[in-house]
């Protein structure tokens, strides 16, 4: 179901609600005067319109980091209201990949984890819940996939000893984005199912991506 672009309810709506407040002016210039319906229908219309102009401008922030992480362009499309209903699935995201082990261009975040994102996003980012946190990881996770990864366990590892930097380039400071990535190691990681831990995911292990660098993750 990645990658599958759920349509939106809200901008059609909005469209809606302006196309007519602009038949309700033109016959209000003409002489039918309408002074209250093109309010009631000019003010819900912009403000939805608002509201989905900062869904979308926050998908292309989530889009840029990801595709700084996949080394190639990749979206990210935040699952639509329309869209929980008929999911199913207990999944956090998900990227699809063809027959052959390529992976899609689009990966999906589903509605919780998009709201928990956008909310850390538009905080001062002192002190995330645990969701936010797991969501900001969650990011990084569907990125990795996107570069071409498919182990779960290979994906977390290396998605967790990059946390501090998907939050920094989200807006956090470094001392805001090295405790979201201990933090995650230390309350989420640990629990997370078999296949997505492995013995190689540690310092100096087989899957540390820099080696070099004393901190961990």
């Amino acid at each position: 179901m990645a990658g599958c672009r759920f349509s939106s309810v809200r901008l059609w709506i909005a469209l809606a609600l302006l196309a007519g407040s602009l038949a309700a002016a033109t016959r209000h210039a003409m002489g039918h005067k309408h002074p209250i319906l093109i309010p009631l229908l000019l003010i819900p219309a912009l403000f939805l319109g608002w509201q989905e102009w900062g869904f979308r401008a926050d998908q292309e922030r989530f889009s840029d980091v990801a595709s700084r992480i996949a080394e190639r362009t990749v979206s990210i499309e935040c699952q639509r209201f329309s869209g929980a209903l008929v999911d199913a699935t207990a999944e956090s995201g998900y990227v699809a990949f063809s027959a052959d082990g390529k992976p899609a261009d689009v990966g999906r975040l589903e509605r919780d984890t998009c709201n928990n994102l956008r909310d850390w996003l538009h905080s001062d980012k002192a002190n995330p819940t645990l969701e936010q946190v797991m969501a900001v990881h969650v990011l990084g996770h569907e990125a990795y996939h996107l570069s071409g990864i498919r182990s779960e366990a290979q994906t977390e590892c290396e998605a967790m000893q990059r946390l501090d930097e998907v939050a920094q380039w989200l807006g956090a400071t470094a001392e805001q984005a090295r405790n979201l990535a201990e933090r995650y190691d230390s309350d989420v990681y640990t629990r997370m199912p078999s296949s997505y831990r492995s013995s190689d995911c540690r310092e100096g292990g087989p899957m540390d991506v820099a080696p070099d660098d004393p901190a961990w993750p």
